[in-house]
């Protein structure tokens, strides 16, 4: 009998490109293909003691189940946080446009949060970059951008809020 180690080792070498292509199919991110890949690993390894073969057809299926469902969460995920995003774009916007200044507005926002979410936040909506470009300009990741920019507009709501 093969150990759980042997069975996900294999499972790797003989799924992990194919199951990355398929995330990135529906994720269209590498990064995020990897983290879906990565959540389905860990899914498969906890549930180790189920595999038996790694070539089988109803193991495949179950990893290939396992990627779909880890890759739909993040997808979901992401969905949520671009919704977040348009809030946010809507909310400071409607500040900008009842107070006349213009981008001046925004960037006096952008003042009142810590430095590391304040940078992201003016590439993003000041200077217009994308998330992989913020990612270059600032040397972080590209999760780092995401998180950094989700817990940024949360602080800018709160601020909003108290106006």
């Amino acid at each position: 009998m093969q150990s759980s180690s042997d069975i996900i080792d294999k499972l790797y070498r003989q799924y992990e490109q194919s199951m990355y292509h398929e995330a990135y199919e529906v994720l269209h991110d590498e990064y995020l293909a990897e983290d879906a890949v990565h959540e389905a690993f860990l899914k498969l390894i906890k549930n180790c003691g189920k595999l038996t073969d790694p070539g089988s057809p109803a193991v495949r299926r179950y990893v290939f189940k396992a990627l779909e469902s880890a890759a739909l969460d993040i997808y979901r995920k992401q969905k949520k946080l671009r919704e977040k995003c348009l809030e946010l774009d809507e909310s400071v916007e409607n500040t900008a446009a009842s107070e006349e200044p213009g981008p001046e507005v925004q960037s006096d926002l952008f003042t009142e949060l810590p430095g590391k979410y304040a940078s992201v936040m003016r590439c993003l909506f000041i200077d217009g970059l994308s998330i992989r470009e913020t990612s270059a300009v600032l040397s972080i990741s590209e999760a780092l951008v995401r998180k950094r920019c989700e817990r940024g507009r949360k602080l800018l709501e709160k601020t909003l809020r108290q106006k």
